[in-house]
């Protein structure tokens, strides 16, 4: 049986293993197209690693080195909490609403409307920028900088470029030391699969575009959330699966696939839970039939939160005793899905994720 130490150094070896993948995979001269928002959809992944990582450094055998700025971890440690959406337990949902209005739209508004002389040609200014591979938003430039975990006034400060840039150099340096490489052996990542003639951007107004999903007018702020949401959750059914067998994937894709629907499914419940947020009827439905599926149900069920959990954390803490290296997410799904395999867990994912996504498309065009 595999101690704890074990089962986190195989954890941080295989994401490491993965993430230099797909860095190799985005300094391909022939992705130039993709990679630039192939790489903003994976940073908090990115961050989430190497947080997680750091935090276990004693547990890794051998432990690495990690040559990282007390700046740098910050900005890591806020770009590891945005994934938890409406689950970051020092905002909950009206405190990300209000970082998310005044920090993130605020900030975009501040620096790219209000700028053209000619006050008549204002109504041509956009701040909001949308990604789109094939059909599905898979990222925006609000969403990028919310996952970024850099402070929003710092991305258009006169140095902002080469701040960005030394913080990415850390975080590459540390994937680095932890043993990722872009030339490490294994699958190729969706960066490779994917195409960049899929790709498409549209620039418009974020006050205009958030007023017109979603719920509409009722609630624009939310709707710009709700947007975060929707982008991750295509990302991981389309574009991160790219080349893949969506009911045989890797560690690393698994994992991103299933935190990012936890997560996102639970912000929803937590959404839909609070007495604070007027949500008309026609919003409550939508919510209430993404959260209502059985698929979401299952994965967002208490019972299961130590498997998030140890995803998340690489610790199995407790189960350590019940896992194998050698299987599949080391023998995690049997400990707490007693129920399923690996197989039969992979194709509920699925399901959930297409499920999930198209509840959240729909809602966003019911308008």
């Amino acid at each position: 049986m595999p101690t704890r130490e074990e089962v986190v150094s195989a954890g941080v070896a295989q994401d490491a293993n993965y993430m230099g993948r797909v860095l190799g995979a985005l300094s391909d001269p022939r992705q130039a197209k993709l990679a630039g928002v192939a790489s903003l959809c994976m940073t908090p992944f990115f961050s989430l690693v190497i947080h997680e990582a750091r935090a276990k450094i004693d547990m890794i055998t051998p432990s690495p080195p990690l040559d990282f700025s007390a700046e740098a971890a910050e900005v890591c440690a806020r770009s590891r909490n945005s994934l938890k959406l409406f689950e970051d337990n020092q905002r909950w949902v009206a405190g990300q609403l209000e970082f998310y209005r005044n920090e993130i739209i605020g900030t975009h508004a501040d620096h790219f409307l209000g700028n053209t002389w000619l006050r008549l040609a204002r109504f041509l200014e956009v701040d909001l920028s949308l990604f789109t591979y094939g059909d599905a938003l898979v990222c925006t430039n609000h969403s990028a900088a919310f996952h970024l975990g850099i402070e929003p006034k710092l991305l258009f400060a006169e140095n902002g470029e080469a701040y960005v840039r030394s913080i990415m150099q850390q975080m590459g340096r540390c994937l680095g030391a932890l043993g990722a490489s872009t030339d490490a052996e294994g699958p190729k990542t969706f960066v490779s699969h994917a195409t960049g003639r899929m790709l498409n951007d549209s620039e418009v107004r974020a006050d205009k575009y958030y007023r017109r999903v979603f719920g509409g007018n009722e609630a624009p702020t939310l709707n710009s959330l709700l947007t975060v949401c929707q982008a991750k959750v295509n990302f991981v059914t389309s574009l991160l699966v790219t080349g893949s067998n969506p009911l045989d994937l890797e560690y690393s894709v698994f994992k991103i696939r299933y935190v990012t629907l936890y997560h996102v499914l639970a912000s929803l419940t937590r959404l839909g839970n609070d007495p604070d947020q007027r949500l008309s009827d026609s919003s409550r439905s939508a919510l209430e039939r993404i959260t209502g599926a059985p698929e979401a149900v299952a994965i967002t069920d208490g019972a299961t939160r130590g498997f998030r959990n140890t995803l998340v954390h690489y610790d199995p803490r407790s189960t350590a005793s019940s896992l194998d290296i050698a299987e599949p997410l080391f023998g995690l799904v049997p400990v707490y899905f007693p129920e399923h395999d690996y197989g039969s867990l992979s194709a509920l994912v699925d399901r959930c994720a297409h499920a999930t996504a198209r509840g959240l498309n729909d809602w966003a065009e019911s308008r």
